[in-house]
């Protein structure tokens, strides 16, 4: 077991990679499946303003209490150096003046000159305050067109832009699997693409070295024994992370109950564990310089990552983004995800589950098939060269 032990000393080197990766997955994990526990409450965001009632009839004192409803309000005269102090270090801050004949000039149907104020020019707080106001004169406003008298009117319209609606936060999560479980095993792809691809690649192309195969080649070492040792060193890691990823995590560190969830789960992640064996077996032949495997792995793993709803949840990608996606196996990995943890407005069935794994495993035949491929090309190629040569 010669090149088996060469094969974890120099993977040893790598080992640093791995465990930033997993650090990242843990990290972002544990996260995500903590905010997914957390209720989400609505709020109406509520502005302080100051009031000068200047006109003091019906009329204004409706439009102060409709304000106050939803507001800070107080009652006060300030002075403009007052008033500009309040609106630069308070974005809330809402000063409203109303002007004396408010009532009069609305009776007509004028709302011109009859209010002023002063806010942070642009702000969240004085767009939402003047949104109240206008919808307020616009209400009032309608009511005395329809034949209302001006105090009917000034009822009439408190009382209907009084009336609440009742908002709920419904969030999909609902199974512990879901809210515990489901984010670790949505950024599965990423962390193996990563793990695999630059733990793997750089230790698989060490091993293949021309110089180096010659050499091992020249012993009594077969051609079969060298690949089935650096198969076996390749697996054991990979199997390692597997069981740490999919199944400490879970269990021992997030503290969740094994169920038929997470078996499907497990399932899906070794399905996609093989297709990442079969990418770094075609990646580690096609590339030859060490160097080149950052660059290649970065793209293969963010870029399948972004497509596939690893970073993005699956109902916010565009239909061009999945009508793309669905030529790369990680998009079907997070589409059976989401349908085991009831998310994205997936639905399981086992004929999707079925689905899913088969395309897996077809991507990774067919990445087998590619490798087998180059392998010929090469071997083609160094025919070439020998006959040139002699």
């Amino acid at each position: 077991m010669q090149v088996y032990k060469v094969f974890l000393k120099i993977l040893r080197s790598k080992i640093g990679i791995a465990i930033m990766y997993i650090g990242i997955f843990i990290g972002i994990g544990m996260a995500s499946a903590n905010s997914s526990k957390e209720q989400v409450d609505f709020t109406e965001s509520k502005a302080g303003i100051v009031i000068n009632d200047m006109d003091n009839t019906e009329a204004s004192k409706s439009l102060c209490e409709y304000l106050s409803e939803s507001n800070k309000v107080s009652y006060g005269d300030p002075s403009d150096r007052d008033k500009l102090d309040g609106v630069y270090y308070n974005p809330s801050r809402y000063y409203l003046t109303i002007n004396e004949g408010f009532s009069d000039a609305l009776t007509k149907g004028e709302t011109e000159g009859i209010l002023t104020h002063s806010a942070q020019n642009g702000s969240y707080y004085e767009t939402l305050v003047d949104s109240k106001i206008d919808l307020y004169l616009t209400t009032a406003s309608a009511y005395i067109a329809g034949g209302s008298t001006a105090d009917e009117a000034f009822a009439s319209a408190k009382k209907a832009l009084s009336k609440k609606t009742d908002v709920e936060m419904i969030s999909e999560q609902g199974s512990e699997y879901a809210e515990t479980v489901s984010p670790f095993f949505q950024f599965i792809p990423y962390i193996f693409l990563g793990v695999f691809l630059f733990a793997l690649c750089p230790v698989i192309i060490a091993m293949t070295e021309k110089e180096i195969k010659n050499r091992t080649f020249s012993s009594a070492m077969s051609p079969k024994r060298f690949l089935f040792q650096t198969a076996l060193g390749s697996a054991v890691f990979m199997v390692l992370v597997f069981i740490f990823v999919c199944i400490f995590v879970p269990i021992v560190m997030c503290g969740c109950k094994p169920s038929r969830e997470m078996f499907l789960a497990i399932i899906n992640a070794l399905a996609f564990t093989v297709v990442c064996a079969s990418l770094v077996l075609l990646i580690s032949n096609l590339i030859s310089d060490e160097k080149l495997v950052n660059l290649v792995g970065n793209i293969v793993a963010l870029g399948m990552s972004f497509l596939c709803g690893v970073f993005v949840p699956m109902q916010y990608l565009g239909d061009s983004v999945k009508k793309i996606a669905v030529f790369l196996p990680a998009y079907w990995y997070e589409i059976l995800n989401c349908a085991i943890g009831g998310t994205g407005g997936q639905v399981y069935s086992e004929s999707l589950f079925i689905k899913c794994i088969s395309i897996q495993l077809a991507f990774a035949a067919a990445f087998v098939l590619a490798t087998f491929a180059v392998l010929k090309a090469k071997e083609n190629k160094t025919g070439v060269k020998a006959k040139a040569n002699a």
